[in-house]
């Protein structure tokens, strides 16, 4: 063998060995702080981090729906949302993911009741409940931020969502799985500051990430699996319910956080999960934000829902020690 041939196969040995090292995605161990562990729910529902305070929902409370704590201690600060029949309350009530003036969105889906949850009036000893506009009664929407309402649009539609910003509509968001114009269980989680809006779905492993520019949303960049676990059949899907994607999705200072199994290490059959919390994935995946997998951690715990601002790395969690826990981990 001549000397450039040796060079060119040590080139190539080279760029094999750099590229599956580069390919390693680093696992570690992080210890996590247990903020408050007195969350008397049979089953928590979701979590919000509303600027020093955190949010969570217990959809099947009997008496208030929305705790409020202290991000900072994980002390109870108080409870709104009052569950009932009668004027200001919620027979079955609902929540979504955004927060804007320190007020929380919530409809009766049972019920006729809609309103805003403010976060200052109950810190303030007031009546937390507030009376929507007419015109955010007439579109029906989620209150993304000022002037921003957002919902899905129907099956077979070109776009995945609608948008009304500043008064301005727009259709706009690409299907997860394009072959099939069906909307699929999504998690969102919306970056005022940077106007960043990323979606992923609970039924199979997908990530993406849009950017806001004026009225108008536009896809930067989509991560799926490469081993599907779905088949299409006769114009629908069917997932396999043994393998899931993420259960939960937020976006930090450096990272977009996911909240995944690690399938390799912990192979979970996720059809038999159901309630038991012992059986949550007790991994975040955490991504760049240009859709690179940057490491998994394990964060010594099972967790159901995670929580991130754009400040900090810290994230917050509702997990099992083993009942329910409010807790946080430094990313």
């Amino acid at each position: 063998m001549c000397k450039n041939d040796v060079v060119i196969v040590s080139f190539i040995f080279f760029l094999f060995c750099s590229c599956s090292k580069d390919k390693e995605i680093p696992r570690i161990n992080q210890y996590s702080q247990v903020l408050n562990d007195e969350l008397l729910t049979t089953m928590p529902g979701d979590l919000l981090l509303v600027d020093n305070y955190l949010v969570w929902s217990d959809p099947f409370s009997h008496n208030h729906f929305l705790h409020v704590h202290s991000a900072s201690t994980g002390k109870e600060l108080g409870v709104m949302g009052k569950v009932g029949k009668g004027p200001k309350e919620f027979v079955t009530p609902m929540i979504n993911r955004y927060c804007v003036d320190n007020k929380i969105f919530a409809v009766d889906a049972n019920g006729k009741t809609v309103g805003f949850l403010s976060i200052d009036s109950l810190i303030n000893g007031q009546e937390p409940f507030c009376e929507v506009s007419d015109t955010e009664r007439e579109l029906k929407m989620e209150k993304m931020d000022h002037g921003m309402y957002i919902e899905t649009t129907k099956n077979g539609s070109e776009t995945y969502f609608r948008s009304v910003i500043d008064g301005h509509e727009s259709f706009w968001g690409v299907y997860p799985i394009p072959k099939i114009k069906k909307h699929i269980g999504t998690y969102e989680f919306y970056d005022s500051t940077r106007g960043l809006f990323v979606v992923t779905s609970f039924r199979f492993p997908y990530l993406a990430l849009y950017k806001r520019e004026n009225s108008v949303f536009t896809l930067l960049w989509e991560r799926k699996a490469d081993q599907k676990n779905y088949i299409i059949t006769d114009d629908d899907i069917i997932f396999d319910r043994k393998i899931k994607g993420a259960s939960d999705v937020c976006m930090s200072k450096d990272y977009i956080i996911t909240l995944e199994r690690d399938r390799e290490k912990d192979p979970v059959d996720e059809s038999i999960v159901r309630r038991d919390i012992s059986k949550f994935p007790h991994t975040v995946f955490l991504y760049d934000y240009t859709g690179n997998l940057l490491k998994i951690v394990d964060v010594g715990m099972p967790i159901m829902r995670i929580v991130a601002g754009s400040n900090s790395n810290t994230l917050y969690m509702i997990g099992g020690n083993p009942d329910y826990v409010l807790a946080k981990c430094e990313l």
